[in-house]
């Protein structure tokens, strides 16, 4: 006899985070939309992997006026469930600071196993650097957050 286990596989939690994610950033207004008198964000990332179990290369991202305001990462990790780093929060806070520059850390809430089990946490680091380009309006250039 045949006993069917009702828990959803992982590869359909897979597919769902990933539709999520290209629907997040279709609905994204453009930068120059979202943000007038921006003309660039640069954000610079490294990841620390605490656990120690991988190496994630760095990664350099830029935001003209007409790219999309998106600034979802997904978690680097292959196998990392609802995980990932938004760095959302940091821009529109700098922007509304008028801020040039701003630095930190987040941590992915992720899971590496469907379970969910407390060891199962992916814990993966991201130390961000973003700075923002005006369009010329002479802005402080005071760091927000934290600056490793």
């Amino acid at each position: 006899m045949l006993i069917r286990n009702h828990r959803q596989h992982p590869g359909d939690s897979f597919k769902r985070q990933e539709a999520s994610w290209r629907r997040a950033y279709a609905e994204a207004f453009s930068l120059r939309d979202r943000f007038p008198g921006v003309e660039q964000i640069v954000a610079d990332m490294t990841f620390i992997d605490v656990k120690e179990t991988g190496h994630y290369s760095a990664q350099m991202r830029s935001f003209s006026a007409s790219a999309k305001a998106f600034f979802a990462i997904a978690c680097p990790r292959a196998l990392c469930l609802e995980g990932g780093f938004n760095l959302d929060t940091v821009v529109t806070t700098m922007i509304a600071a008028q801020q040039s520059t701003a630095a930190g850390m987040l941590e992915c809430a992720g899971w590496t196993e469907p379970s969910r089990s407390q060891h199962a946490h992916c814990l993966l680091q991201l130390s961000y650097r973003i700075h923002v380009t005006y369009d010329g309006t002479p802005r402080r250039r005071t760091p927000v957050g934290r600056v490793p």
